[in-house]
């Protein structure tokens, strides 16, 4: 707790004033603030209540953990690519971190039936080897192969599986609960910032026409397209749409797992409201809104 206190201590008045005016500062502060947020996120999936976990998380609280751990390893990631000035490749993490933050905050309203099936639906490449394997596939008589195999089955072990663990997953098309992303999406988030916010990320995954028209060409139809090689910059306010689903699961894991929720509850209200003033500013700057 003392970290993150030592955190929220810069955050006076006149370090806020600084923070939300529209100037080359006013950016660089926004990006520490979103690395300070970062590392207070950090902070939170480090904290354990000893009187429940004495030792450690079980295996149906570790996806969840391990999920949020993620979150703000990528949040710290994208705030380092804009700091680099290549915006554009922020996209790949962003689109990450929304399907690790929205992903563990729907096993948070889940139940434990919900987590076992999330567990085995990751093993569906490593099915598929054993698959090819049975099937007499010569790669997995190679010393790499066999390494493979043993890998996948020590796995397998610690979690009591075996390759005849898996029908309902195969039935539902190795999707947790047979549920597509958008529709686990719609049960957490508002329906309508999935286009804004994840759906437009995924084109920078897929290279989609109009991405790499965007970041990797200059020109046009009429005249004829040439390589643009250098990295795209950006507002580093694009971050302020991240944060929100960044925080989204940590108040429900504190209160899962029993620790301080008024505590956790104010640091995660401080991140939302000062994040919300800088997307109102940045909202304002570029689209008059």
């Amino acid at each position: 707790m003392d970290e993150i206190e030592g955190i929220l201590t810069k955050y006076d008045r006149a370090h806020l004033e600084r923070l939300f005016t529209s100037t080359p500062d006013g950016d660089q502060l926004a990006l520490a603030f979103y690395e300070d947020a970062a590392e207070m996120l950090d902070i939170l999936s480090r904290l354990r209540n000893i009187d429940r976990n004495p030792t450690g998380f079980s295996i149906d609280d570790a996806p969840i953990l391990g999920l949020l751990v993620r979150t703000w390893k990528l949040l710290q990631l994208i705030v380092w690519i804009y700091r680099e000035d290549s915006a554009e490749y922020a996209a790949i993490a962003e689109r990450s971190l929304l399907e690790a933050a929205v992903t563990a905050t729907y096993l948070l309203r889940s139940d434990q039936s919900t987590m076992e099936d999330y567990r085995r639906c990751s093993y569906r490449s490593r099915f598929k080897m054993l698959e090819q394997a049975a099937s007499g596939s010569k790669y997995y008589r190679s010393k790499a192969g066999h390494r493979l195999l043993r890998s996948i089955n020590e796995k397998l072990a610690r979690e009591g599986l075996d390759e005849h663990s898996f029908k309902e997953q195969i039935r539902n098309g190795w999707r947790v609960q047979g549920k597509t992303f958008h529709a686990i999406f719609k049960e957490v988030v508002d329906e309508n910032m999935y286009a804004v916010a994840y759906g437009a990320s995924s084109e920078s995954v897929h290279g989609s026409w109009l991405e790499v028209r965007s970041n990797s060409l200059r020109g046009n139809v009429n005249r004829g397209f040439l390589p643009l090689y250098e990295p795209l910059r950006a507002s580093v306010g694009h971050v302020s749409l991240i944060v929100p689903f960044a925080t989204l699961p940590f108040g429900e894991w504190a209160a899962r797992v029993h620790l301080d929720i008024p505590y956790i509850a104010r640091v995660l209200g401080f991140i939302d409201k000062v994040n919300g003033r800088l997307l109102d500013k940045y909202m304002s700057l570029f689209y008059g809104v």
